[in-house]
């Protein structure tokens, strides 16, 4: 192993005031260097962080998160989780884990908070404002991010102290705002893991909008598979990296922007402006100075070989300032162009997983500081701001602002939103019957005030007697206040089916939810129907619609033996002439392949839906025939397959009609930055969200995990950090 070069400065990577020269000086040298403050190599480059970020099986996150010392380590056995965040999980366990979160954190989701955090802000600034000056971190800036990631999560936010304190445990000595020994704070630890898991408890059986109820919902669903235990492991270490980083961002964000009256003033004009401003200041200076990984593998990193069993440390804040990538690294620019873009919430799959919260917090936290607190400025010189010592994260000690003294009343208080019950609509089993030997009908009746209206295609959330959900295509007609279902038992499913055909019967109640659809009928000059078996159902009111409509069209109904192909001879009694029956014990496997040359060359579309290698060998032969515009599916599990290679298309910018290339080994989000669309990112691994565009026209093969099923079907958005299309061009709306 060749030893490490060393810096020329004494105590590198020490002083936090001077930590950015002692990371610029480490970019200049050959190799990455050992840092005794870190305990590992420094990686300050941004092209070789990125390397590491996006190799997650040489770089192993596994020292990202400390083992808790003794005694307490054997306190916390079997009641705290020992890996107690996502952060020190390897793939697979990080993936499935994170799978349960992934979309409650998208952006446009995130929203619906926006109302009940600046109530919460201005309360705060209640406290303060008629006093004219206050040291922000104890009165503003930590309080708030703990109320808001406790309400987010589903917890009591008027215990967010409380919270607090018992996280503090995981910062030891570093926690200078909660007092208490270690023995106390573990005890406070104890106490919070009991409180989330009679919160999980409660949202078992009670969901609400909350993240608690979300996962219980994805669990439920059968899209995410987790232990309790490991449902616990979810909370407390997103608490803890949510509220600090939150609070740091905002006082550093702060500090720099009223260093210069001017820099405030055009940071301020707006929620736009704000939102550039932030972004900047997270590339400046972000709340995460770098994380830990340890080497699987002998590699070369840069210029620096390494070898298994090592150590480094990939300092996300040296390459946001890495002059190769960014003009001016040292200075603020709120007009830089986001082609690169910046480290501030890291990248790959440990990207941070609340970067959309932090933006919304920050971006609201900025608004109601700048309309409450006139004249603001610092209470003491930005050279006088004390830092925090030199760790994982980077922040200040606190805060002092000044201003001029509003009273209390000249404010008007947001309406609080209250939170929303994800309880479902009530509805009672009227009828049911077996429409073949193993397909039971079921009629429910609704308890709505009125009748239930959707539109051919649509589906509703059944939830069963045992509280797990699963999804049904509607067969009925809508406008009424009865809907209809159809449940194919399987033997080898996840027990729904074989519940309802063994436990559902007439006058039992249930609860559904919906109804919804992604799978609506186009205009069209033309519909073929294709089902598979059980995958008639939602193509009978297509077939009525398509009737009272008088589209001209065609249902070919596959199934393995007639008897068992629910409403068949139904279906053929009444349009004789318009279906095709193909029961594959009497005439073998159906080429699909006739589909897309004998469907008319006029507008026409195939709607299918069956078991899911049905759909994937259409999916695959409209590939073939460049077909793909042409068929719509329904699915409710998504499909196992490989991606197609990469190859190039043209992505259409919906607003300007102007239309770029996007070649194979380009991501559609790089092509658009270069033409600056500043579209932000931050995994860059279709995981955050945060890239999301909507689509106008042409149907994406979404390559992401944070759309849900539901969302991808529906083809209206798309991540274009690793989506990509299933035809040959795409229409954004930009």
């Amino acid at each position: 192993m060749t030893v490490s070069q060393p810096l020329q400065s004494g105590c590198p990577f020490l002083n936090p005031q001077r930590l950015f020269r002692d990371l610029a000086e480490a970019r200049t040298l050959a190799e990455a260097p050992f840092s005794d403050t870190f305990e590992s190599r420094v990686v300050t480059r941004y092209d070789e962080i990125i390397q590491a970020l996006h190799d997650p099986a040489t770089f192993s996150s596994q020292p990202a998160v400390g083992t808790v010392p003794s005694p307490w380590r054997e306190q916390l056995e079997g009641k705290v989780p020992s890996r107690g965040t996502l952060l020190g999980l390897d793939n697979p366990d990080h993936d499935r884990l994170r799978a349960s979160v992934n979309t409650f954190f998208m952006p446009r989701k995130l929203a619906r908070y926006e109302s009940w955090i600046r109530e919460q802000a201005n309360l705060l600034v209640d406290d303060f404002v008629a006093d004219g000056h206050t040291k922000l971190k104890l009165s503003f800036a930590l309080p708030l991010p703990l109320k808001v990631i406790a309400h987010v999560v589903g917890l009591d936010s008027d215990r967010s102290e409380w919270i607090g304190a018992a996280l503090g445990f995981f910062m030891g000595p570093r926690d200078i705002y909660h007092p208490g020994t270690p023995d106390e704070k573990a005890k406070l630890l104890l106490d919070l893991h009991d409180y989330i898991l009679e919160v999980m408890e409660e949202r078992k059986h009670d969901r609400r909008d909350d993240l608690i109820s979300h996962i219980w919902n994805e669990r439920d669903s059968g899209a995410v598979e987790m232990t309790d235990f490991e449902m616990l492991s979810m909370f407390p270490g997103l608490m803890l990296a949510g509220h600090e980083t939150s609070s740091n961002l905002i006082c550093m964000g702060l500090s720099h922007l009223l260093a210069d009256p001017e820099r405030y003033a055009g940071a301020q004009r707006d929620d736009d402006s704000r939102a550039e401003a932030l972004e900047e200041i997270f590339r400046y200076e972000s709340a995460i100075t770098g994380m830990k990984r340890l080497v699987t593998r002998d590699v070369t990193l840069g210029g620096t070989e390494l070898k298994a069993g090592e150590t480094v440390f990939l300092t996300y804040a040296a390459g946001s300032r890495d002059a190769t990538k960014f003009g001016n690294p040292d200075d603020i620019d709120f007009n830089r162009n986001w082609a690169v873009p910046h480290l501030g919430f890291g990248q790959g799959i440990h990207a941070c997983l609340g970067a959309p919260l932090a933006r919304l917090l920050l971006r609201i936290e900025l608004a109601v500081l700048h309309d409450r607190l006139p004249d603001l400025r610092l209470g003491a010189p930005y050279e006088e701001l004390e830092y925090t010592v030199v760790s994982e994260g980077r922040g200040m000690v606190d805060l002092p602002l000044e201003w001029k003294p509003v009273s209390v009343t000249e404010r008007t208080q947001a309406a609080v939103v209250d939170r929303v019950s994800a309880a479902g609509i009530p509805v009672t089993v009227k009828s049911r019957r077996l429409v073949t030997a193993d397909v039971v009908e079921l009629t429910l009746e609704t308890q709505a005030s009125g009748p239930l209206d959707w539109e051919p295609g649509a589906h509703v959330d059944l939830e069963l007697p045992d509280g797990s959900l699963r999804q049904y295509s509607l067969c009925g007609q809508s406008g009424e206040s009865e809907l209809r279902i159809a449940v194919l038992k399987e033997d080898r499913g996840r027990g729904g089916s074989k519940l309802i055909h063994e436990q559902v019967s007439v006058g039992d109640g249930l609860s559904i939810r919906g109804p919804r659809n992604h799978f609506r009928l186009k205009p069209a000059q033309f519909l073929l129907f294709v089902a598979g078996g059980i995958g008639i159902t939602p193509l009978l009111p297509m077939i009525d619609e398509a009737e009272r409509s008088g589209t001209p069209w065609r249902l070919l109904f596959l199934g393995r033996d007639r008897k068992r192909m629910p409403y068949v001879e139904d279906l053929v009694r009444s349009y004789p002439s318009n279906i095709y029956v193909w029961p594959s014990i009497e005439r073998g496997r159906y080429n699909l392949d006739e589909i897309w040359q004998k469907l008319p060359a006029e507008e026409a579309y195939v709607y299918a839906c069956g078991p899911d290698e049905l759909l994937a060998g259409l999916e695959d032969s409209a590939n073939r025939h460049e077909a793909d515009f042409k068929l719509v599916v329904e699915r409710f599990t998504a499909r196992k397959l490989e991606h197609q290679p990469n190859r190039r298309i043209d992505v259409t910018l919906g607003r300007s009609g102007k239309t770029l290339t996007v070649e194979d080994d380009e991501s559609v989000l790089d092509v658009l930055n270069r033409e600056g669309a500043n579209i932000l990112s931050t995994c860059r691994e279709g995981t955050c969200g945060t890239c999301e565009v909507r689509v106008l026209d042409g149907v994406p093969e979404h390559r992401d995990s944070v759309l849900s099923l539901e969302e991808r079907l529906a083809n209206q958005t798309m991540m274009t950090c690793v989506s990509r299309c299933r035809g040959r061009s795409l229409v954004l709306d930009l």
